[in-house]
């Protein structure tokens, strides 16, 4: 559905000197920022003056990463089930499964610091991909 590719940095990396368990979810998180510059929107702008507030993340890890490894962060599939948005991720380095994931989110307006309906605009662009 959507892909974004990344480079393993030092600063990814644990004690272990592989990639640490915390990075996953801000891989996870870099790629839905990518999805959502790509169309035009942001974590805090997807229609209707709401944006993302994330409410449960999973990760599994089925291979360790490590420095200047080239990833593949893809989003899978968007599922949009009542208020909840939930966003399925993998993780790939070359062809080997390495990480798997999801991210539930709730459109919020944080001036209103409200969860809000998710707006058709987006329900829209999902359904497009």
């Amino acid at each position: 559905m959507f892909t974004f590719n990344y480079t393993i940095k030092q600063e990814d990396l644990n004690y272990g000197n592989h990639v640490g368990n915390e990075r996953a979810l801000l891989f996870f998180q870099w790629a839905r920022e990518e999805f959502l510059r790509a169309n035009n929107l942001s974590e805090t702008d997807i229609g209707d003056g709401s944006g993302f507030i994330q409410t449960e993340a999973t990760v599994q890890y089925k291979k360790q990463l490590f420095l200047n490894q080239e990833i593949k962060i893809n989003i899978t599939k968007i599922e949009i089930k009542g208020l909840r948005i939930i966003f399925e991720h993998e993780i790939f380095c070359g062809e080997d499964l390495a990480i798997t994931g999801t991210a539930t989110v709730l459109a919020y307006n944080y001036e209103e610091q409200k969860v809000k309906k998710v707006p058709t605009s987006f329900k829209e662009l999902v359904e497009n991909y």
